[in-house]
């Protein structure tokens, strides 16, 4: 497989309890960020026959050092599945509130922060802010 790193290129990485799946959903135009991928919650014991069943599986986002950990090789390529076509990149991320109780909604785009003291159920469902702070 090509050295490159693709949207939709899907990564496997070995754990202590199996192998885990991410795919790569955004890759940043500057040297700043990280890549953005998508991490499916289930771990297989062996790997899949077919790509596609990790696809039907929960995921959340988060930015990953890809790129590095590709040429590092610590993940490896599993196969490419496309993005859908109406796909987007989510706009919000939950974080704990760093300056005290609750959680913190945060837009990705504009890093504007809300604090809540409870996360709504739609809330909980927003994956984790994973930018290095």
């Amino acid at each position: 497989m090509k050295n490159t790193i693709e949207l939709g290129d899907v990564f496997e990485i070995k754990t202590i309890n199996g192998y885990a799946y991410m795919q790569c959903v955004d890759i940043p135009g500057n040297n700043d960020e990280v890549e953005l991928v998508k991490v499916y919650y289930d771990i297989y014991t062996e790997r899949p026959s077919e790509i596609e069943a990790i696809i039907n599986n929960d995921f959340f986002y988060i930015r990953f050092p890809l790129k590095a950990s590709y040429r590092r090789k610590i993940v490896e390529k599993a196969g490419y599945l496309p993005l859908p076509q109406n796909f987007e990149i989510p706009n919000y991320f939950r974080a704990e509130n760093m300056f005290g109780e609750g959680w913190q909604i945060v837009n990705a785009k504009t890093w504007h922060r809300e604090t809540v003291k409870q996360l709504s159920d739609d809330q909980k469902k927003l994956s984790p802010w994973g930018r290095y702070e």
